[in-house]
């Protein structure tokens, strides 16, 4: 099948889209940005009779806070989400994790709804997603339903979405003001790569290097991202100093379950999760001590 041979169409309006995606009959997928989808389709996949362009409903492109969450539309570029005020003081991680997605042109293009819908491992901004305890909201025709986000990965470019949903909304608690985050990557070629692995790090900080509470998830270590629940089982159990933070590296570097592929050994992934975290948690807590912890 050539592209040239698949049919394209253009809602203008979410009730209009969710009519389309109802049709069972056709087999049809969603393209928003199309910064993934042009190298699948060069790939043989991702071959639907119907492509259902979604560019256009500015109704799905928003970022604001009501209810005591932010919300975030899944049609919401890289780019919208690293300048927005809100996001940098209360989902500082988030834009730490956009400004890794690819170059600047990627991060005008790419969408978040795309990035958490094409499911990879390696995904930038969903480990962010999982430390910000983020609900994603999934939309039919007929029914609405919110799901945790990590209920919602269950492989690699597998999710739970039905084919007559979409995603309408990512919804994620505000940081207090004592809790920091942070994204850590690592990829072949700076800025444009996949990423070999990942991190994301939030913190809930007291005084005296004490952490409160944390969360940490890993991406390109396992067939979905996963959290580092032993190494967050320590945070909390005596202050961040040097030794601690090693030794939770070290931690990572068991629990994180990694393949070799052409981009990298399992052991050399295992020794980067581990860098990586130390590399993150020393950056927080230069952080909070410079400008949290007064």
């Amino acid at each position: 099948m050539l592209i040239s041979e698949i049919d394209l169409v253009s809602p203008v309006s979410l009730q209009e889209c969710l009519k389309l995606l109802s049709d069972k009959s056709i087999d049809q997928r969603l393209i928003a940005g199309g910064t993934d989808a042009a190298v699948r389709m060069k790939e043989g996949k991702w071959r639907p009779e119907v492509w259902i362009n979604i560019k256009g409903l500015h109704e799905l492109r928003y970022i604001s806070e009501k209810d005591g969450a932010i919300h975030i539309g899944p049609l919401t570029t890289h780019t919208d989400i690293i300048r927005h005020t809100l996001l940098q003081k209360k989902a500082d991680v988030l834009v730490e994790a956009a400004r890794e997605v690819g170059a600047t042109q990627m991060q005008n293009m790419g969408t978040i709804g795309g990035n958490i819908g094409t499911a990879s491992p390696a995904g930038d901004t969903i480990p962010a997603l999982y430390v910000l305890g983020a609900v994603i909201e999934l939309r039919s025709i007929t029914s609405v339903r919110l799901v945790p986000i990590e209920e919602f990965f269950i492989g690699p470019g597998k999710t739970i979405l039905k084919k007559k949903e979409m995603i309408t909304n990512i919804i994620i608690p505000p940081q207090k003001a004592n809790e920091f985050g942070i994204f850590q990557k690592l990829g072949p070629r700076k800025a444009q790569s996949i990423s070999i692995v990942n991190v994301a790090i939030s913190l809930l900080m007291g005084k005296d290097r004490k952490c409160l509470g944390g969360k940490i998830a890993f991406g390109a270590v396992a067939p979905t991202i996963i959290r580092a629940k032993k190494c967050e089982a320590l945070l909390t159990q005596q202050p961040l100093i040097d030794e601690m933070i090693q030794n939770i590296g070290k931690i990572a570097w068991k629990e994180v379950m990694p393949i070799t592929d052409g981009r990298a050994t399992a052991a050399y992934r295992r020794d980067m999760a581990s860098s990586l975290l130390e590399r993150g948690l020393y950056r927080l807590l230069r952080r909070w001590e410079n400008d949290g912890e007064k």
